[in-house]
């Protein structure tokens, strides 16, 4: 029986207050991954950063809050600031809470590594009876299937498969697909923002075609993650199903109390 996670993370419109805060929060999390500050080190305070930074504390708490609940710090009360264990350098946190995974996973994790794409496939077919419910669009109406092999740092690491409705998006280009962000694009093509992402992440086994086209054996172990995607207005533009290699990505839970 599998057991099945879900994140329903509800994606709010970024403004430069935000990027700014995503920005301190990446290079402190860079810092401890590069080993600046190792476990159990104390931090500077926020008043301290925030001078640095050159940022309000209401920013600054913002981005220490981030980096708190993805487990790199933990506050202790009268202390100060910690490092705790982080996870290995070459693992990557999949579908993090407060990351960007809503946006993709270039954009999500292009700060930090080389991104790149490998189309397999793109084509048009007729919604079945299954790939219409999850889309909420009639039977038989046309989507853009699209398989692609996504590579960090030049290696296979998931297959990717999904389904976009041509009466969202009418044309992809492939160039799109192999050299830049797919949820990118299609913000600007409609308009709107992206604004929902709901997902369920299962346990499962790469059978013969995903492994050749990962270029790994048969057997290993995989995070499957199925997903639904919505535009600011509610419309569904995506159904993705992701296989993920389960030695280059974890879940990472954690929980902060206010």
């Amino acid at each position: 029986m599998s057991i099945l996670f879900e994140n329903t993370p509800q994606h709010e419109e970024v403004t430069p207050m935000v990027a700014r805060y995503i920005d301190i929060k990446n290079s402190l999390k860079q810092a401890i991954l590069n080993k600046e500050y190792r476990v159990g080190d104390k931090i500077p305070s926020e008043r301290e950063l925030a001078v640095r930074y050159e940022v309000t504390r209401v920013t600054l708490q913002k981005a220490m809050h981030m980096l708190e609940q993805e487990g790199f710090i933990e506050r202790i009360h009268g202390k100060g600031m910690y490092v705790t264990k982080v996870i290995e350098d070459n693992v990557y946190l999949l579908n993090n809470g407060t990351s960007d995974s809503i946006l993709g996973f270039s954009r999500e994790f292009k700060d930090n590594v080389k991104v790149s794409s490998r189309l397999i496939s793109l084509k048009t077919l007729k919604a079945d009876d299954y790939i219409a419910g999850q889309l909420d669009i009639d039977e038989n109406d046309d989507v853009h299937f699209i398989r692609r092999v996504r590579l960090v740092d030049n290696i296979p690491v998931l297959v990717e498969d999904s389904y976009i409705p041509c009466a969202v998006v009418d044309i992809i280009p492939e160039y799109i697909l192999q050299n830049a962000s797919l949820y990118e694009f299609i913000e600007n093509k409609v308009g709107r923002k992206i604004k929902f992402y709901n997902s369920v992440i299962e346990a499962s086994l790469f059978d013969d075609t995903l492994s050749a086209l990962l270029e790994s054996e048969t057997g290993l172990p995989m995070l499957k993650v199925s997903g639904i995607t919505k535009l600011e207005d509610g419309k569904t533009f995506n159904y993705s199903i992701s296989y993920n290699r389960a030695d280059k990505f974890k879940i990472k839970n954690s929980w902060v109390g206010k």
